[in-house]
């Protein structure tokens, strides 16, 4: 019973991941191949594209603010525990304090790795 069910469970998870592949494989050669030319068009006030150099953003400023709106609902999540500090149980007290504990560790895994660095 558990073994035929096993057995199911490989062939559609094999069945699913190549037909997802071929997908992803099909869609991509498709969309670059008839978008790329488009791209290269006039654009709406009529000078045309001087290079076929795709644009460059800096990863370091995308990085950084998904930090930042991380770290932001973290804390969004702490706001209510401090404004009925008083409020609060011995459980929940100690529970807010691991959630503070986790919250300073990753902050300190991303300065060890650099990740908050504008430039590395």
């Amino acid at each position: 019973m558990i073994g035929s069910f096993l057995v199911k469970l490989i062939v559609y998870a094999s069945l699913f991941s190549i037909i997802f592949w071929l997908l992803t494989f099909v869609g991509k050669w498709f969309y670059s191949n008839i978008y790329y030319n488009y791209k290269l068009n006039f654009y709406e006030c009529g000078f045309k594209s001087l290079t076929k150099v795709k644009i460059n953003y800096n990863i370091n400023y995308i990085l950084l603010l998904l930090f930042f709106l991380i770290y932001d609902g973290e804390f969004l999540i702490l706001l209510p525990f401090s404004l009925n500090f008083s409020l609060l149980y011995f459980q929940t007290f100690w529970c807010l304090w691991f959630f503070i504990f986790w919250l300073l560790l990753t902050l300190l895994i991303d300065y060890i790795y650099q990740a908050l660095d504008w430039q590395p």
